[in-house]
């Protein structure tokens, strides 16, 4: 009896192993397919972006959101209001408001000429 007890325990153990490994692959499938997922999403991004930049009428009403973060690493040191524009595909109001938060918060400073700005470099 011991003996069918001992055969039912590495049975036991044997799927325990099993259902571990095919987690494992789950999470790496995951892992792949969120790789996959953002390479898409930049692709689709960029592709919008050289679409706004050439004036696409259809582009320019789905804009959507826009990741400011990232347009703000992709500026200059120096750059212009229209840079910014430039870059995102928005109006000059839409630009004018986010220019205006980064002042607030200390990111960028005027250097003087109207509609130029530089970035601030914290220590």
């Amino acid at each position: 009896m011991a003996k069918q007890e001992g055969s039912a325990g590495q049975a036991i153990r044997g799927l325990q192993r099993i259902t571990a490994q095919e987690e494992m692959l789950r999470r790496e499938k995951i892992t792949l397919l969120r790789q996959e997922l953002a390479k898409v999403r930049a692709k689709g991004r960029m592709i919008e972006h050289e679409l706004r930049a050439l004036g696409d009428p259809e582009a320019m009403r789905s804009v959507g959101w826009i990741n400011w973060e990232a347009i703000y690493d992709d500026l200059p040191a120096r750059f212009s209001a229209r840079d910014v524009a430039a870059i995102s595909g928005v109006g000059p109001a839409h630009v004018a408001s986010i220019v205006h938060r980064w002042k607030r918060h200390e990111r960028i400073t005027s250097t003087g000429r109207r509609g130029e700005y530089r970035k601030v470099h914290r220590a």
